[in-house]
């Protein structure tokens, strides 16, 4: 609901109508003192036109906001656009006319600036830029629409409009040279990736934009066309990806969680990217009390859900140590998933290699 603010000159404060009434009333009939009569009665002339012009403001004029996305990726830059209403009849009534907007933590508009002034023209609609700088729920924390009255009558403030949020994900992309293929491979004890693996291929199939590592030649040359391999499909195919935040004591939040959080991220897309199923832990507790767990599903959806489940993560959040959260995982986990760890050590060896 739509909230109206008025700041007045002291002289015109609404407290003071009973005074400049009575002073109306009373001092018009006693000789000497009655020029501040008509004072008194200019004055609350000029309070009744700002009520007026308060009232015609409010109900003439509106703010609303149109966004086409809700997830971002942190360094997006989006167009966010804003229609104003009644500006014909701001222009009619003269009166200059502002938007003072307050992004909130994670979020800034153009030139990294957290507040934004914009002085409102004949146009009805605007662009405003947005910038997502840091992972987590984000919004316009402040909207308020300056009129500024004249004949020095006060600004009016107009708060209270439906402010658009957003969800800014972490980053999917690799931002360090080490060689993850190890990570991606889990507990198994036989050493080598499940994923695409030579010795369960299918047959060939026309290409349709696969990487190159996997274009079969000899079929190629054979057919004359481009053709690609295809795999077939295994129980290794599925993962279970263990996001523990915990430092290197096994306690407490890493200092460095952002990494980690960013490394789940990329793990998770780049195994939904190969066609695995992955199901998420991360320790920490949920609403209910229980431990935080995307169930084992695949495609986008799936790594929609977990971007969306890693953007949550806080640092005021309630963290499981590392003992009992691996305790958690070897009873919840999917029975023939094969566990990623993405931890403190996950970190020491990102730094050896």
């Amino acid at each position: 609901m739509r909230q109206v603010e008025v700041s007045t000159p002291s002289l015109l404060d609404e407290k003071l109508w009973p005074a400049y009434t009575g002073i109306l009333v009373f001092f018009v009939w006693f000789p000497y003192v009655w020029p501040f009569a008509y004072v008194a009665g200019v004055i609350l002339g000029l309070m009744l036109v700002r009520k007026w012009l308060t009232k015609q403001i409010v109900e003439a004029t509106g703010l609303s906001f149109h966004q086409k996305e809700q997830l971002l990726f942190v360094n997006d830059r989006v167009s966010l656009k804003m229609d104003v209403t009644g500006i014909e009849r701001l222009e009619t009534l003269g009166i200059p006319t502002s938007v003072r907007m307050v992004t909130g933590h994670g979020l800034m508009f153009d030139e990294d600036q957290s507040v934004h002034t914009l002085q409102l023209r004949h146009e009805s609609t605007y662009l405003l830029p947005i910038h997502a700088k840091q992972r987590g729920p984000v919004q316009i924390d402040e909207c308020t629409l300056q009129f500024k009255l004249p004949f020095w009558l006060g600004t009016i403030f107009v708060t209270g409009f439906t402010l658009p949020s957003w969800i800014i994900l972490p980053p999917i992309t690799r931002q360090n040279r080490f060689d993850s293929r190890l990570v991606r491979m889990g507990d198994r004890l036989v050493k080598h990736s499940p994923l695409n693996d030579p010795l369960m291929m299918q047959g060939t199939k026309r290409y349709e934009q696969e990487p190159v590592k996997q274009i079969d030649w000899v079929a190629t040359a054979k057919t004359g066309k481009l053709q690609a391999r295809v795999f077939q499909r295994q129980n290794l195919d599925t993962f279970t990806l263990a996001l523990d935040l915990s430092g290197p004591l096994g306690n407490g939040l890493h200092a460095r969680y952002e990494e980690l959080i960013q490394q789940a991220a990329y793990l998770v897309s780049y195994l939904v990217k190969e066609d695995c199923k992955v199901e998420l832990f991360i320790n920490r507790l949920d609403a209910d009390n229980q431990i935080d767990h995307l169930r084992m599903s695949d495609g986008r959806k799936q790594l929609r859900l977990a971007l969306v489940r890693l953007a949550w993560v806080h640092e005021s959040d309630r963290f499981v140590a590392s003992k009992r959260f691996n305790q958690i995982i070897d009873r919840q986990k999917h029975p023939h998933a094969e566990v990623i760890r993405i931890d403190a050590s996950l970190l020491n060896r990102i730094a050896v290699g």
